[in-house]
């Protein structure tokens, strides 16, 4: 695995590129300290540095500047600025530049032909890496439904959506989740009918099982807790409640 210097002042942005190189380079973060790269480059040996102009003092590059002329055998990839590039007097540079605004991929993509690699399997990386985040699944016959609730917790879970209990069946077959929101007033199969099969089937039994319905009657509420699902939510869920149930029966 090729190895990168990623030079930059640590921030989100700069986070965000760190994590999406992982997967294709060994990459060492850097800060912009002319002691500490000074002895970075020797230990780590890198195949190419990258360095982030943003947020970095004109001494700073300054002094990168003199260091990078000292290795000049090593390629350079620099991100920032049409201003930051002139104003840091790299507008003449041999140094490959980029302007931002520029995307994760773009960057990787200018690393991987620098460094005589295969972008196209860098993004195979990327489309088989192991996504470790809890995986919820959410039934009801309602896709308005089940697209507010995939963008809601979208972000922090792993997210699949069914219309019905049979395409719900089908992704549990393929992909067993942690969770279960089941809609309780589905057509055809409704939510307790797939509930009694969910805990009739060995491979699902324990798997906790969420109620979403849209009725408020407090006898018709009554009558669903005695089915004995794991909890129970009432539509419009609330963002808040939505994730207290997740944590307690998650616990994240």
């Amino acid at each position: 695995m090729k190895r990168v210097l990623f030079i930059a002042d640590m921030n989100d942005i700069v986070k965000n590129m760190n994590e999406a190189m992982l997967p294709f380079f060994q990459v060492q973060l850097c800060t912009a300290d002319e002691e500490f790269i000074r002895k970075m480059i020797p230990i780590y040996q890198p195949d190419i540095v990258l360095v982030f102009l943003n947020q970095l003092r004109l001494i700073q590059v300054q002094e990168l500047k003199v260091i990078l002329d000292e290795n000049e055998k090593l390629p350079v990839v620099m991100v920032g600025s049409m201003y930051e590039f002139r104003e840091y007097g790299f507008d003449d540079s041999n140094i490959r530049r980029l302007v931002r605004p520029v995307s994760n991929q773009e960057v990787i993509s200018i690393l991987c032909g620098m460094l005589a690699l295969d972008y196209a399997e860098y993004e195979g990386a990327l489309e088989h890496r192991e996504d470790r985040r809890k995986h919820i699944l959410f039934v009801d016959d309602n896709p308005l439904l089940l697209r507010s609730m995939k963008a809601l917790v979208g972000d922090k879970y792993r997210v699949s959506i069914a219309v019905s209990a049979s395409q719900a069946f089908e992704i549990m077959q393929k992909d067993c989740p942690q969770l279960i929101f089941l809609d309780y007033e589905m057509p055809v199969v409704n939510g307790k009918m797939m509930l009694q099969t969910i805990r009739s089937t060995p491979r699902f039994a324990k798997l906790p099982v969420v109620f979403l319905s849209g009725v408020a009657d407090k006898e018709y509420i009554k009558k669903i807790l005695q089915l004995k699902p794991d909890d129970y939510v009432l539509k419009p869920a609330q963002k808040e409640r939505i994730f207290d149930v997740l944590k307690k029966h998650l616990g994240v």
